[in-house]
């Protein structure tokens, strides 16, 4: 009897893991983003169904990320490749791409999703005419999108077309996570814009147009500009012109991002009697924001307690 049921059990055993290791594995999507910030929007909206890497640290300025061999390798096997456009990785990224050797996320494949394609409101796009001796002039326009989280919302959405279009199955969860995050945003808008309503009133001295997109979303005061030409180091000349523009204003505050030159935005807040105000641009730095909320978070609080001292 033991023998008989041998007989039976052990071929049907056989056939069952034979079929179960002939299975197709489902395997999540293999994604790669190049900001922090648009990783925090892929991983929100691919949830468990994608594997996401991110090539700039929080903590970076993405203008100026090397373009390491160790970044081309997680390039090599992307399904997905999500960047920011607007030629802001110029300087780094076409390289990568070259060194990956991945057809699937060359510019115009299925694979590359520029986000910058969700944008129908670009700001500074420039004229015909770019002179690249006036600084890191964007032609394209001004690329640093991501800091209003209403144009997120866009991109948000965008991804998850873009992730359904190479992943079906899983299309109908990717746009609700999309929607969700939309929600989220919307809920979020009243308090973050609720936080800021003093520093809204103030007069605002950005250190590079980096901030353009939370100067339109919050409709902040900007009466100058350290960095006179983008990407350039401001001349002693500049420097002391924008703090006689700054003097007298009464609450001014001072606007700089964490990896800009802290020195020279120290010494326009203090010789123009404003309040410095020091924020990380993006999330995922060391100690800083983890996430996309948490970034927005960040720079509303921080913007709010240097009006709060401003007024001192």
């Amino acid at each position: 009897m033991k023998r008989t049921m041998n007989r039976v059990i052990l071929p049907a055993v056989v056939l069952m893991l034979a079929v179960l290791a002939a299975a197709p594995v489902l395997a999540a999507v293999q994604v790669v983003a190049t900001l922090p910030d648009l990783g925090s929007v892929v991983r929100y909206v691919g949830g468990d169904d994608v594997a996401l890497q991110v090539l700039c640290p929080g903590e970076m300025d993405p203008h100026y990320l090397p373009a390491k061999p160790s970044l081309a390798r997680k390039l090599a096997k992307a399904d997905l490749l999500i960047y920011n456009g607007l030629e802001l990785e110029v300087g780094w990224l076409p390289q990568l791409i070259n060194k990956a050797r991945n057809p699937d996320i060359r510019p115009g494949s299925r694979g590359a999703v520029d986000c910058s394609a969700a944008i129908d409101d670009l700001l500074e796009v420039p004229g015909a005419n770019v002179d690249r001796s006036e600084g890191d002039v964007h032609p394209l326009g001004n690329p640093h999108y991501t800091l209003d989280p209403r144009r997120m919302v866009k991109v948000a959405k965008y991804v998850a077309e873009r992730l359904a279009r190479i992943d079906p199955g899983h299309g109908q969860a990717y746009r609700e996570r999309a929607d969700i995050f939309a929600r989220e945003v919307a809920a979020r808008l009243p308090e973050w814009e609720s936080v800021t309503a003093t520093a809204r009133q103030d007069p605002i001295i950005i250190y590079h147009r980096n901030w353009a997109y939370l100067v339109d979303w919050l409709q902040l005061s900007v009466v100058g500009e350290i960095e006179h030409r983008p990407g350039i180091a401001p001349s002693p000349r500049h420097v002391e012109e924008v703090i006689v523009a700054g003097r007298d204003l009464g609450h001014l505050l001072v606007l700089a991002a964490s990896w800009d030159h802290r020195h020279v935005a120290e010494e326009v807040a203090e010789r123009a009697g404003g309040v410095l105000v020091v924020v990380p641009a993006q999330s995922g730095g060391k100690g800083g924001p983890a996430d996309y909320f948490s970034l927005i978070d960040t720079i509303c609080r921080d913007l709010a307690a240097g009006a709060r001292k401003a007024e001192e």
